[in-house]
């Protein structure tokens, strides 16, 4: 160790560091797939809810029914859409024109 504290300024010489290289203007892949899920959309926000066992089985039967018949809707839209329905009953508007926007199914008694 004595020898490098001997060492006098004169030996020590700096080396010039090489530059960086610059950066690209491509943007580097993500991995995975793409983010176009309601998880990516500022438009939904996650929330956890409990519901009874035979509903949510219940659920899954009524829309594996409408999928079978050509309508996709999956359950977080159908949370919504109904949330959203009780809140406008709330103020006052008149949720049967709403409902039967939503549901291909018809009533028989209007039939």
């Amino acid at each position: 160790m004595q020898v490098f504290t001997r060492i006098s300024a004169q030996y020590l010489t700096q080396t010039p560091t090489p530059l960086a290289p610059a950066p690209t203007q491509e943007e580097p892949r993500k991995r995975g797939r793409p983010a176009t899920g309601k998880r990516s959309d500022d438009a939904w926000i996650g929330r956890t809810y409990y519901v009874k066992r035979s509903t949510d089985l219940d659920v899954e039967e009524e829309l594996l029914k409408l999928k079978r018949r050509g309508v996709e809707i999956d359950k977080s839209e159908l949370v919504d859409f109904l949330m959203a329905v009780w809140v406008k009953w709330q103020q006052g508007e008149n949720i049967d024109l709403l409902l039967g926007e939503f549901t291909p199914r018809r009533n028989s008694k209007l039939d």
